[in-house]
């Protein structure tokens, strides 16, 4: 499955199902923070809703249409990043991105966009 590496302490990784309690977790303890901009959060209430978006961002994968990844630094879940559907006729995607407040100010995130823009 894909994971990337970019540098010793950060890495970006297609979620597994097992993942969902993790990311719930940290979906759950950033909610307040997040939903300024996420109007997705409030209908993220229970672990089997990361289930969900960890299913479809993995359909999203296979059908080649994007991708969703966990941003993982220091092999702790932070964050996700990805291709939002890809315009393959036009040649051009989206990035969307969203980290848990206690890493922002690290340079995490723009390390990751860098990483996807190369």
């Amino acid at each position: 499955m894909f994971k990337f590496k970019i540098d010793d302490d950060l890495y970006l990784k297609i979620f597994n199902k097992n993942e969902a309690d993790q990311l719930f977790k940290l979906i759950d303890s950033n909610r307040e923070h997040l939903k300024k901009w996420l109007p997705w959060v409030e209908d993220v209430k229970e672990p089997s809703d990361s289930e969900d978006f960890i299913k479809n961002s993995r359909q999203q994968f296979a059908d080649n249409n994007g991708f969703q990844a966990g941003i993982w630094y220091k092999n702790k879940l932070v964050g996700v990043i990805g291709y939002h559907s890809i315009d393959w006729s036009n040649k051009k995607t989206s990035i969307g991105y969203w980290l848990g407040k206690e890493y922002q100010g690290t340079g995490i995130i723009t390390r990751c966009c860098e990483a996807l823009v190369d």
